[in-house]
């Protein structure tokens, strides 16, 4: 009896939290958002293939995402990078995705503690083939989850392109809007160091 007492509970409890990953954020904190993760925004990231690293470096790559906030649908927003590769990936990728703002669950709240955080999600995102007329596809399976919070500009999220097990990993750090103004210094860089990386560690 206590066993199937006890499995009741832990259903309704998972039952619960799933409701409120389901439920938007409060209005407060997607008026803070919307008035700054907005525009074209540099954040490094880790672009990974089958598992591997390919940024290699630790400090990860300069990597211009564009958020996109929706006139219609107050708590959502969209999420796109444009002609992003990194060294010699064999591919070039051009992706949006909408998401929408949720309510953090009992245990991401143990993660990202504070009132000021809330998650993004969505799925099913959208690539743009530019070597075909700029033609855009469906990418089922695709997604982006990620954290935000509106007081310390504190951000991470993981882009799952669901081509060629291809992900990028923008992991915890603060939005600093002024890096867009150095942008292409600071990708060149990136990539003279990349190259330098792979010489001194035999890597092609």
């Amino acid at each position: 009896m206590t066993v199937l007492l006890l499995a009741s509970f832990v259903f309704v409890g998972c039952e619960s939290d799933d409701e409120i990953t389901k439920e938007p954020t409060s209005d407060i904190l997607v008026e803070q958002a919307r008035e700054f993760l907005t525009d074209d925004i540099v954040l490094s990231t880790h672009a990974t293939m089958n598992g591997v690293n390919k940024t290699l470096l630790p400090e990860g790559c300069p990597t211009k995402f564009h958020f996109q906030w929706s006139d219609s649908i107050r708590n959502q927003f969209n999420v796109s990078l444009s002609k992003f590769t990194v060294g010699a990936m064999p591919l070039v990728i051009s992706f949006s995705c909408d998401v929408k703002t949720m309510q953090l669950n009992s245990w991401e709240k143990d993660e990202y503690v504070g009132a000021d955080w809330f998650k993004f999600y969505g799925e099913d995102g959208m690539t743009t083939d530019e070597d075909n007329g700029g033609t855009t596809n469906v990418v089922h399976g695709s997604s982006v989850k990620g954290y935000y919070n509106v007081r310390t500009h504190e951000i991470n999220f993981i882009v799952n392109y669901n081509m060629m097990n291809v992900r990028s990993e923008c992991f915890l750090q603060v939005v600093d809007k002024s890096r867009i103004n150095h942008f292409d210094e600071e990708f060149a860089k990136f990539e003279a160091d990349l190259k330098k990386y792979k010489e001194e560690h035999g890597l092609k």
